[in-house]
């Protein structure tokens, strides 16, 4: 299953000394953070401002948990379980067969 992971780093109502310590830590325990056996990230990226999105793919929805409970100290996410949009096309399909025979139309 694919997800996409919404996150934003937490900075409201924190002290200029406050934002500073929080953001190298944030960027320390980044620098040694490697991908959970069973995460493949497809694309992670910055909105160039505060935040970004983080594309993977698990089997295990606990092995995303994992990944973003790392950094839930930091960050603000949100996780939306997503599909490839061939696979999305298929369901609408079969969806609009369902709907035009159960309704008669």
């Amino acid at each position: 299953m694919k997800y996409m992971i919404e996150y934003t780093i937490r900075n409201a109502g924190l002290s200029h000394d406050q934002n500073l310590s929080g953001q190298e830590a944030l960027l320390d325990t980044f620098s040694k953070w490697q991908p959970e056996e069973g995460l493949t990230v497809h694309a992670f990226v910055s909105t160039l401002a505060n935040g970004g999105y983080v594309l993977v793919e698990a089997d295990d929805p606990n092995v995303v948990g994992l990944f973003v409970g790392k950094f839930m100290y930091w960050n603000d996410v949100n996780i939306v379980p997503v599909v490839d949009v061939t696979d999305a096309v298929g369901t609408g399909h079969a969806a609009i067969a369902w709907t035009k025979d159960a309704s008669g139309a």
